[in-house]
């Protein structure tokens, strides 16, 4: 989610609406357009769900539904992630639909093993920014991580996305294997322009129909969160490009969300208020994405009324003192409870801005 393309004045009327009111208008959305993917990274989820719960993925006519919705709800920024998003055939219609007929602030989050074909048939008209997966600075040990040969369409699609005048945000996913190597992914990704982010893996449970799904092993890849947090905090002060901010480190490293101020009090999770998350069946949960308590069918009740329903206003108000909030430090939940408050807005985006990292 960026920030520096916001709609300042839609911005700042919906944190004021959300600071007054109960009912509340997210800050932005993410839609999971397909949870198909070509790679099989070792840290996901997601090739450990069985096919005959990956469909049926939304129509593109059901897709521009959503979003019309979303813009009548007074989001500002969207973003299309999967599984891997560019595996759909409509994406570029789906970009144009979003980004240039409904001015939202749009994003992409993807691999990249289809961006150079992609952007060899498309000027992807619409789409402000790209959040792109590395988490090495080269091929073999990418491509090992990513259980596809990617690293070089990285590299390709970078270039093609600065030709577009598309903003690109290189990804790395921090393991104990990279930790080491995290200078000079920094270093590269400065050479290619690019501003970075850098949170460490996580051990994400996928639920869909009742039943739980999780990578094996992914355990033994998550790094010392105080290793991490010391390291990053030493690569904000060498490179400029660095995104990951105090505020996700300090409240990362400290133990996450859970019963605030059990573990840290610098913010609480704001992520069922702050962030929409529409699945690739058009379902949303309440309070968020890997703890649904109460789950919506979007294609069939409008978002403007699920979010005045009382059970919703009551979740939201719980932030994170449920107990399986305990120790939840999801990237996703911490950037979207940053834009409910000012001191972490300021903190997370201004200070970039300053910093010259947002353009």
């Amino acid at each position: 989610m960026q920030f520096w393309k916001f709609k300042g004045l839609s911005y700042m009327k919906n944190f004021i609406v959300n600071y007054f009111s109960d009912i509340k208008t997210p800050y932005s959305a993410q839609i999971e357009l397909t949870l198909q993917c070509m790679a099989n990274c070792k840290f996901c989820a997601i090739p450990s769900i069985p096919k005959s719960l990956k469909n049926p993925e939304m129509s593109t006519n059901q897709v521009k539904s959503i979003i019309d919705q979303i813009v009548d709800l007074g989001v500002v920024a969207l973003s299309f992630t999967g599984g891997e998003p560019t595996l759909r055939h409509d994406l570029p219609e789906l970009i144009r639909y979003s980004g240039y007929h409904n001015n939202l602030t749009t994003g992409l989050a993807t691999n990249g093993y289809y961006l150079p074909n992609l952007f060899e048939h498309n000027s992807l008209m619409g789409l402000d920014y790209i959040l792109l997966s590395l988490d090495f600075p080269d091929a073999k040990h990418h491509d090992r991580m990513r259980g596809l040969n990617v690293f070089e369409k990285v590299i390709e699609s970078i270039a093609l996305a600065q030709k577009h005048n598309i903003n690109v945000i290189i990804s790395t996913n921090v393991m104990k294997l990279n930790l080491k190597y995290l200078p000079e992914i920094c270093k590269l990704a400065e050479k290619l322009d690019c501003s970075i982010e850098l949170y460490p893996c996580e051990d994400i449970i996928r639920n869909y129909d009742g039943k739980q799904f999780r990578a094996n092993g992914v355990s033994d890849l998550i790094p010392d969160l105080h290793l991490w947090a010391e390291l990053v905090k030493a690569l904000r002060k060498d490179y400029k490009n660095v995104l990951t901010d105090l505020f996700s480190i300090e409240a990362i490293e400290r133990g996450g969300f859970g019963q605030n101020p059990k573990h840290q009090d610098k913010i609480r999770c704001h992520v069922a208020e702050a962030y929409l998350f529409i699945r690739h069946n058009g379902f949303i949960d309440f309070p968020c994405k890997i703890n649904p308590i109460i789950s919506f069918n979007a294609l069939k009740y409008p978002l403007s009324d699920i979010y005045r329903l009382k059970k919703v206003i009551e979740i939201m108000k719980q932030h994170d003192s449920y107990e399986f909030c305990d120790h939840c430090r999801l990237g996703c939940s911490i950037v979207a409870s940053l834009t409910a408050r000012w001191p972490s807005i300021y903190e997370k985006y201004i200070k970039s801005i300053f910093r010259g990292n947002l353009r």
